[in-house]
């Protein structure tokens, strides 16, 4: 049965559903969802992350974890986990190069969190002969320090909205109307219960995730306990207030709810909700960075240099090329946010 077909029937027996239930349906219905059955990644897909782009993406973020590890944590593993690692091209990128500059001496323990089977068998193609474990809930981590890479993970995660007028907040709902899939709002009242959603106006929408909340908070009591870091780079907003939700249909955008199940549906990060849970933990959050002065000041100009030198000018082009589009400000430079939270104040490069 087509996903339009399955949420109207869980419409007319359950009445409008949230906007979280019809985002869930929509990317990991079994039969039809976006996630299960579509090539989501690359020039075929609908969005390119920033490790496909680039192999200096996954380098310099392979090179700060090693260096993390050699710092804050040097035990006997230097463990690594991946939240939604796509194909794996990140974590590939990223051990190619720990085990280069360190001469074989470290070789990462790799768990990535994923749900997808489609993408945890290209993962494990990409990733053959790797120490590599998957786990479907981040409670599966192991109880070891953990440099935790979240790249454009909690973007995609099941969202609700709510709407604020002079009573206070309602959350807006997917119904049908003349048997079209629409938004309405409902007419209870909800109360945020973050301090972050006081300052507001009139008007204003407010997104928030259960899931991405509930993942958070689990890795930052993880980080309570065993140590380690969370690295989250995104795109996202400071404020948190915004209707950001977008569906992206062969790279061009669309109607959230035209075609249900064959769109990506993403929204920005709220940096400052996360930011305020990790403290409440009494953990230390840095300065939250644009992904271009992040990647520049872990060097991504010098292994630009490194990687053109004694190529032919076409080579160097399309290198060059890949790399402007991480760091222009016009392109993802500075739209994707970088934030990192550990146990304790530590100084972490590109993130001061």
């Amino acid at each position: 049965m087509k996903i339009e077909n399955k949420i109207k029937d869980l419409i007319r027996k359950s009445g409008p559903i949230s906007l979280s239930t019809y985002m869930e349906m929509c990317l990991w219905d079994d039969e039809n969802g976006y996630y299960t059955s579509n090539e989501v990644l690359g020039e075929k897909g609908d969005f390119i992350t920033s490790p496909e782009i680039s192999q200096t993406f996954g380098e310099l973020i392979g090179l700060w974890a090693l260096s993390f590890y050699q710092q804050f944590i040097n035990k006997k593993h230097l463990c690594i986990t991946e939240l939604g690692s796509g194909r794996g091209t990140l974590l590939k990128d990223a051990i190619k190069t720990i085990c280069k500059v360190t001469n074989n001496k470290i070789e990462p323990a790799i768990t990535i969190l994923e749900k997808s089977e489609r993408l945890i068998s290209l993962q494990k193609e990409n990733l053959k002969n790797k120490n590599v474990k998957w786990i479907s809930d981040i409670k599966g981590l192991s109880l070891e320090p953990q440099i935790i890479i979240a790249n454009e993970f909690f973007d995609a995660l099941p969202i609700n909205q709510y709407v604020r007028n002079n009573e206070g907040w309602y959350e807006k709902k997917v119904t049908t109307k003349n048997g079209k899939l629409c938004f309405m709002l409902d007419n209870k009242i909800w109360v945020p219960s973050d301090s972050v959603f006081l300052d507001f106006k009139i008007g204003d929408t407010l997104e928030y995730s259960e899931e991405a909340i509930s993942i958070f908070s689990n890795i930052c009591n993880h980080l309570i306990q065993c140590d380690g870091i969370l690295l989250v780079v995104d795109y996202g907003n400071i404020s948190g207030i915004g209707d950001t939700l977008q569906a992206v249909n062969k790279h061009k955008f669309k109607s959230v709810l035209e075609k249900p199940g064959q769109s990506d549906l993403s929204s920005h990060v709220n940096f400052k909700l996360l930011k305020e849970i990790a403290v409440k933990k009494n953990l230390y959050v840095s300065p939250v960075r644009e992904q271009r002065n992040f990647l520049l000041e872990l060097g991504i100009k010098e292994r630009l240099k490194s990687l053109t030198k004694n190529v032919s000018s076409s080579v160097a082009e399309t290198v060059n090329s890949e790399v402007k589009r991480l760091i222009d400000p016009d392109e993802m430079g500075s739209l994707f946010k970088v934030i990192a939270i550990t146990k304790t104040k530590r100084h972490l490069e590109g993130l001061n």
